[in-house]
């Protein structure tokens, strides 16, 4: 998976992947055509990571300079608000285990990259498993 834009995973993204700009509309209305709840019920065209995870991705790119931040303090709004995505009851725990695993979740520049680095700490971190309701 990866090498996608904003506009998200599906057949979008293989044509256009992640050129920034205006080309992301016309990925988004590549995927909007019907494959992108196809591919993403399948796995397929780049979707490999739930919707909550492409959310989050657009979130972290949008805020990418303060959730860096508040991720290297292991508190903050962004990290509240990236919880919620995930759907964490613990805020606290959630943000602790994003500060410790700062370089791994924020060693690419693509948001998407980070996300999945999210997710797996989720799924591989028996404190976060258990409070994380990640779909998927």
């Amino acid at each position: 998976g990866g090498g996608y834009g904003l506009a998200g995973c599906g057949l979008g993204s293989i044509v256009f992947g992640a050129k920034p700009g205006m080309v992301q509309v016309a990925a988004a209305t590549t995927n909007g055509i019907g494959y992108q709840t196809f591919a993403i019920t399948t796995g397929t065209s780049n979707c490999d990571i739930p919707r909550m995870g492409q959310t989050a991705a657009v979130y972290i790119e949008a805020n990418r300079t303060v959730v860096m931040k508040d991720a290297a303090r292991g508190n903050g709004e962004t990290l509240s608000e990236l919880a919620l995505i995930y759907n964490c009851s613990d805020v606290q725990t959630f943000s602790n285990k994003v500060q410790s695993n700062y370089e791994k979740i924020f060693e690419s520049s693509n948001a998407y990259d980070s996300s999945r680095a999210i997710l797996n700490t989720i799924k591989t971190d028996a404190a976060l498993s258990s409070n994380c309701q990640v779909a998927g």
